[in-house]
């Protein structure tokens, strides 16, 4: 499976932020449940930023694709002093282990 981490700053919401995951490639997993937890990405331990998901409606389309996406503040994106960088991990039910996304670099 692949999957693309996007961070842009949000239309019309200064200080804030549009996080976007595109998955691609879970063709076996059409309509299960989708989630990601956002980390940043440490020398020594990554930080564990937030979430999305819950609602229930976070599933896999039809065509093996989904897309996740919450906005949310600078501060919720800065991880640690200078530069922050950002990852993602997906999990789909039924799948065992995670997938983990591009990393992001920025100044949050």
């Amino acid at each position: 499976m692949n999957v693309t981490l996007t961070i842009s700053p949000a239309e019309n919401q200064p200080g804030n932020y549009l996080v976007v995951l595109n998955g691609d490639g879970s063709y076996h997993s059409v309509n299960k449940k989708v989630g990601a937890r956002i980390r940043g990405d440490d020398e020594w331990f990554d930080d564990t930023l937030f979430s999305i998901c819950g609602t229930g409606i976070e599933r896999v389309g039809g065509d093996g694709s989904f897309t996740l996406s919450n906005t949310v503040s600078a501060n919720q994106l800065n991880e640690d002093w200078g530069q922050d960088e950002i990852y993602a991990l997906v999990s789909v039910e039924g799948l065992s282990g995670s997938f983990k996304s591009n990393p992001v670099k920025g100044d949050f």
